[in-house]
């Protein structure tokens, strides 16, 4: 009795040059609306996700311009093609990144450094002063960065022990030795006051 129903409609259809009744009723009354549903849906699923994949390339290729230079070092030393800043860009690709430990470093590491480095290198190409002041600052970190140039690290516990070794040389430099300095001039300082007190009374 269906497929008498779907002949009678179809007969109609063919007489009305095909636009008395929709086509999904005949998918529907010949069961194969649900299996095309399902093919749509299959494809649609297959867009989605290859246009998910194209959006994470774009991402991620975002995100590797955005971490690409080092701008406090370029507005330092003026040139993204100073030795300071190549050898700087050397120790990233060809030391750090090729270790999984270096790359997990250095990931941590931009989070934290391009927080503050966009405003930073704009101020120092706004003050020269500013400027001189960082670049001194900076080029103890980065003669000592260039040691893992000249280091043979083959392994990732050998990228932790020297990379451990320059960050705590780094923390020696920036806090250790003036913290030292500070108190042996306070103690200086302390020990002249004592003298000089000591003559007036005798």
């Amino acid at each position: 009795m269906k497929w008498i129903m779907v002949l009678e409609l179809f007969i109609v259809t063919a007489i009305s040059g095909g636009n008395f009744i929709p086509s999904t009723i005949f998918a529907q009354d010949l069961g194969i609306d649900s299996t095309q549903q399902q093919m749509q849906n299959t494809l649609q699923g297959s867009e989605d996700t290859a246009e998910s994949m194209v959006n994470k390339v774009k991402d991620s290729a975002s995100e590797s311009a955005k971490y690409s230079g080092c701008l406090i070092a370029t507005a330092s030393f003026g040139s993204e093609l100073s030795p300071q800043v190549q050898m700087l860009r050397e120790t990233r690709d060809n030391v750090l990144l090729q270790t999984k430990s270096g790359a997990i470093f250095m990931t941590a590491f931009n989070q934290f450094y391009y927080s503050f480095s966009p405003t930073v290198a704009a101020w120092e190409k706004q003050n020269e002063l500013f400027r001189e002041i960082v670049k001194t600052i900076i080029t103890p970190l980065v003669t000592t960065l260039s040691i893992l140039n000249y280091i043979d690290i083959d392994s990732e516990i050998e990228m932790i022990i020297y990379g451990t070794g320059v960050i705590l040389l780094n923390i020696g430099i920036y806090f250790a030795f003036p913290t030292f300095v500070v108190m042996r001039l306070k103690s200086y300082i302390k020990t002249k006051k004592q003298n000089h007190t000591n003559k007036l009374t005798n």
